[in-house]
């Protein structure tokens, strides 16, 4: 029995973590019977979305296994102690590392097992992010440097670009062995939603981290600037966690056009209920949730953005800078005077993502790899 470890920081919302999700849920249909794919999240997130997600997983016969059950900074020191005993007991075939602290684990494994001249599983990373190690440079370095010619995949082009310009700066060989796989995504259905739609107003939705990175100082932009020029026809529907949650929450009491929302699972079958998405992303590795909202007919207004750029059609009517407030705010002006050829956009969109992000060619591929590393 071959096996494959798929291996995250930890079970919660985000493009990363749904990939690895999809593949320990679908290779097997190539890779046959003898292959077995499991899931290994490096600490645990205490979310209903991580318990529910964990049930699925289960229900769908894939092994979740938690390397340390304690907080994040601290499994940086003990998860790398307990995968490497889970690693001798299983004998993996193949590892699979998607985003930084999984790749951190893994280079302390390998000087491990360097060290004590033991034979290492092969390697695929998955570059999910056009920003690597923004704000831990020294980290980054110690993990690049114990890297070397493993199998890398990148999710869009600038992600790609990415990993290339890290290794440059540490002077470090980039990998022969690289190519770019898109983020896969089926085409959603339709289920009940916990969502408060007000069907006399404009329905806005953000889904994703409450991070800088994801535009929260825009969304709050966007929110005084629609409050005071049309108030009572647009609702804010936020949905996910972060560092912006307080904020956020103090907001939502002074306001009537804001509702908050914690992680939802499966939320991009519940993503037609919305009117609009509104991704302000300072950047995105993919944005997986752009292409989903694209597959429910719910058009998106997004940020130029590297990585995010890649999900729409060119031309996009509903794109802006960031730099450049009036930009963003003349869309919602538009919006509100219905402007814009709703069907018309929306059938671009989806024509658009569903023949460049197909779930199935993405796991075609990913096992493709996989077969010829077995």
């Amino acid at each position: 029995m071959s096996k494959i470890y798929q291996i995250i920081s930890s079970i919660q919302l985000g493009g990363a973590e749904l990939v690895a999700f999809n593949l320990a849920r679908f290779c097997g249909k190539y890779l046959g019977d003898g292959v077995e794919l499991e899931l290994i999240e490096i600490y645990p997130t205490n979310s209903s979305y991580a318990q529910s997600k964990k049930e699925e997983l289960k229900s769908d016969n894939i092994k979740v296994t938690t390397l340390f059950k304690g907080q994040k900074r601290v499994s940086l020191i003990f998860a790398p102690l307990k995968l490497f005993m889970h690693i001798r007991k299983e004998k993996p075939d193949i590892i699979h590392s998607h985003t930084d602290l999984p790749d951190f684990v893994l280079s302390v494994l390998l000087r491990m097992f360097r060290l004590l001249k033991l034979n290492f599983p092969k390697i695929v990373r998955t570059i999910h992010n056009t920003q690597l190690w923004r704000s831990h440079h020294l980290l980054g370095k110690i993990t690049e440097s114990a890297l070397f010619n493993e199998s890398v995949v990148s999710v869009s082009s600038y992600a790609m670009v990415a990993y290339e310009e890290l290794r440059r700066k540490y002077n470090l060989q980039i990998s022969d062995d690289r190519q770019i796989i898109y983020n896969g995504c089926p085409v959603p259905g339709k289920i009940a939603h916990p969502f408060k739609i007000d069907n006399n107003k404009i329905n806005i939705a953000f889904c994703g981290r409450f991070e800088d990175y994801k535009g929260m100082e825009t969304v709050i932009s966007a929110l005084n600037y629609i409050g005071e020029k049309y108030p009572d026809n647009f609702l804010f529907h936020l949905i996910g966690d972060g560092t912006y949650k307080n904020k956020l929450l103090n907001l939502a009491e002074e306001r009537s056009d804001l509702i908050l929302y914690n992680p939802v699972p499966n939320v991009s079958n519940m993503l037609y209920a919305f009117d609009f998405l509104f991704m302000p992303s300072h950047f995105e590795g993919l944005g997986l949730t752009s292409i989903e909202a694209s597959l429910a007919h719910t058009p998106v207004i997004a940020s130029f953005a590297p990585g995010l750029d890649e999900t729409l059609p060119d031309n996009w009517p509903l794109r802006f800078h960031l730099n450049n407030d009036d930009e963003l705010y003349s869309i919602f002006d538009k919006i509100y005077k219905r402007e814009f050829d709703m069907e018309r956009i929306r059938e671009i969109a989806f024509d658009f993502v569903i023949n460049k992000f197909s779930l199935d060619k993405m796991i075609q591929r990913y096992s493709n790899l996989y077969s010829r590393m077995l």
